[in-house]
């Protein structure tokens, strides 16, 4: 491990968080770089409580949204090195409320650990929600977590919302289309197979206390009573709010995405990738095998980046990137590393829609020495041939929650233009099938899905694919 980070480009680097703080109105944010044994850059920016002005530091708890499936595909593995259960074996085995209606063939564990089951976006099934039709809400004081019928209750509902749908994404294990239901159904299996009396009890007894994550956890009303935990910020039209609820959008299966922790404590979970699955004392959380498991890349999630077990695969120059990102109401997290640096980033924001990836991205080119910002990749146009753009042309769409996410291709000015929902937004056809969308700080992309049947049928953005209506 070298650290080729130059002191004189650190301003540069922190002035790039300020720049994305300020665009994206965000509240505060604590970034760390480490190795195996030590930390060997952090900071904090902004505030938890932005109102009041209260700092951050290394033990103010955030969320951590979607990193949360790392955390349950390591219990999935886990319980798989026991000989519990078997990633190959079908999910119906595990769960029998899911019944692999209109699936051609099984799904099996291993397809939800890798968002390939088939299952095309869906509205998110709500804690407080399910809790209040079982009678058992109570104005949000109640660890429902900890409530094996709620748990119960959600793995019906969302088995027999899956069981319905006719669409698919394609055959289990072909197509990639991000989904929180699986993860979901897969801390149903840990709740059901893991020898604890909750999922979360499972995550705090297997995980989090061989690590010394003390202030983590999968709670909803402990984290929010803590005094020292941020706030919750979130833009309503530019005006930013905040809440502290953590049961704001909460899955009522908790594996994708109830997690909540600190910069101290991602530390140690980010070093524990970079000893090979070890904790500081030598003792393995995950094995090597498993590990390797978890980090090999098995299905396309964007362009130029690959998706493993709940973990991303992607290059940047000759760096190989593993990591998750999150992003529910109130946070926007990322954690990534570089086995070939040796060294990962952890980047914790308490505000929704913060490119929290970018930052951390941005922290590895420091530590190696190389320019920041990174250069911007100039874009030139495929040029797309008139029936290429007839093909693409259309609406595509999922069911995934209340607002217009909606993507339109139209024909203008004898070139592909995009509107994501109802707005218009700048594109680049750069190859065939695939649209580069430039950013204020950096790129996203849209690729086009076909088959020789169907033709153009849907789109992936954002690891999601949308059908064409």
């Amino acid at each position: 491990m070298i650290n080729r980070a130059k002191e004189p480009e650190r301003p540069h680097f922190e002035q790039l968080i300020q720049d994305v703080m300020a665009r994206y109105q965000a509240a505060g944010v604590a970034v760390a770089i480490v190795n195996q044994e030590t930390t060997l850059y952090q900071n904090f920016f902004g505030w938890r409580d932005a109102e009041n002005q209260l700092p951050i530091d290394e033990n103010t708890i955030f969320g951590l949204a979607s990193i949360s499936k790392s955390f349950t595909a390591l219990a999935i593995l886990q319980l798989a090195e026991r000989g519990a259960i078997d990633l190959e074996g079908p999910l119906s085995r595990y769960i029998p409320e899911f019944c692999n209606a209109h699936a051609a063939q099984p799904v099996k564990v291993w397809h939800l650990l890798c968002h390939s089951a088939g299952f095309l976006p869906q509205p998110r099934t709500l804690a407080s929600t399910v809790a209040k039709e079982m009678g058992i809400w109570q104005e949000g004081q109640a660890e429902l977590g900890d409530h094996p019928g709620l748990a119960q209750r959600g793995a019906e509902l969302i088995c027999r919302r899956l069981d319905s749908q006719a669409e698919k994404t394609g055959r289990p294990g072909e197509n990639l289309s991000y989904s929180n239901d699986s993860f979901g159904l897969l801390s149903e299996i840990v709740r059901r197979y893991g020898g604890e009396h909750s999922f979360p009890d499972y995550i705090e007894n297997h995980i989090l206390a061989p690590l010394g994550m003390n202030r983590s956890g999968v709670r909803f009303i402990a984290p929010a009573q803590d005094p020292n935990c941020s706030k919750l910020y979130y833009l309503e039209e530019d005006q930013r709010q905040w809440t502290r609820d953590f049961y704001d959008n909460a899955f009522v299966l908790m594996g994708g995405g109830a997690m909540k922790s600190t910069l101290a404590d991602m530390k140690r979970y980010l070093q524990m990738y970079l000893r090979g699955g070890l904790t500081q004392d030598g003792a393995a959380v995950i094995g090597d095998y498993s590990l390797r498991e978890m980090t090999k890349p098995r299905q396309q999630y964007a362009f130029q980046q690959q998706y493993g077990y709940a973990l991303s695969i992607g290059r940047m120059g000759d760096w190989t990137m593993i990591g998750h990102g999150g992003s529910l109401t109130g946070v926007s997290s990322n954690f990534q590393w570089c086995p070939e640096l040796g060294v990962g980033v952890v980047v914790l924001c308490n505000t929704s829609g913060v490119p929290a990836a970018l930052i951390a991205e941005e922290a590895l080119r420091w530590f190696d020495g190389r320019q920041i910002p990174a250069p911007r990749r100039q874009w030139q146009d495929a040029g797309w041939t008139p029936e290429q753009i007839a093909q693409a042309i259309g609406t595509y769409s999922s069911s995934e929650d209340d607002s217009d996410n909606s993507v339109q291709l139209y024909e203008q000015d004898g070139k592909i233009a995009l509107k994501r929902a109802g707005k218009p937004q700048p594109c680049v056809a750069a190859a065939q099938d695939l649209l580069i969308v430039p950013g204020p700080f950096s790129d996203g992309s849209i690729q086009l899905l076909r088959d020789p049947q169907r033709g153009v049928w849907g789109l992936r953005t954002g690891g999601r694919i949308l059908t064409k209506e």
